[in-house]
């Protein structure tokens, strides 16, 4: 009889990142709700007793999800960080990054921005919160990452204030999360011929209003 011979680390992390895939599939495609170990296993050909010698829940497969989603956001931002000590040609190169992030990885994009799906505070006082705490972590690390770029192309700015800095990250979020948004529902291929073009107009100008 020829014995099993046991997975190796890297055969595990393999299989947890096909499951990872497979449920951001089906939220993707079905919605969170409709995430089982039932319909995970059927979908991987894995029998759901299976699933739980790799995950103990959908939930903590699902906030496994969200932390590679931002982990991979914040990887990006951070190349782009070391891309240039110029503050403006570094604020550029984040801006752009956010925005190709947001169109080449439009599932986990949704999951972390648009749809409806469970976030930190969902998660609070509950047997997940520690795990979730992970994903927040990375999440507020992007918003301090942004924070610090906006103040490096005001630095002449001298009556900048905190509440400032939120107001015009928020500002400048809403409008990248637009231009994903459009991007990946294929509207803004109805009035703009060439988009990339369109984009990079953009963000030169969002970069320009607070570059003296």
């Amino acid at each position: 009889m020829v014995m099993k011979q046991p997975r190796t680390s890297e055969d595990i992390e393999r299989i947890r990142e096909r499951i990872i895939e497979a449920a951001l599939s089906i939220i993707i495609e079905e919605g969170f709700s409709c995430l089982t170990m039932r319909r995970l296993g059927s979908r991987l050909h894995m029998s759901a007793p299976n699933l739980y010698n790799f995950f103990k829940s959908k939930e903590e497969i699902y906030i496994s999800i969200v932390i590679k989603g931002f982990q991979m956001l914040h990887d990006e931002l951070e190349k782009a960080v070391d891309s240039s000590s110029d503050p403006a040609k570094r604020a550029h190169a984040m801006l752009e990054t956010y925005v190709r992030f947001g169109m080449t990885n439009k599932s986990y994009y949704d999951i972390m921005f648009t749809m409806p799906t469970p976030k930190y505070n969902d998660y609070v006082n509950t047997p997940y919160e520690r795990l979730s705490a992970v994903e927040y972590k990375i999440s507020m690390d992007i918003a301090r990452l942004a924070m610090d770029a906006l103040r490096d192309l005001r630095k002449g700015d001298a009556s900048l204030s905190a509440e400032d800095v939120i107001h015009d990250i928020i500002k400048i979020w809403s409008m990248l999360h637009g231009m994903v948004s459009l991007a990946n529902s294929n509207i803004i291929g109805y009035v703009a011929s060439d988009i990339e073009k369109t984009h990079s107009r953009i963000l030169d100008e969002i970069v320009g209003q607070y570059w003296n």
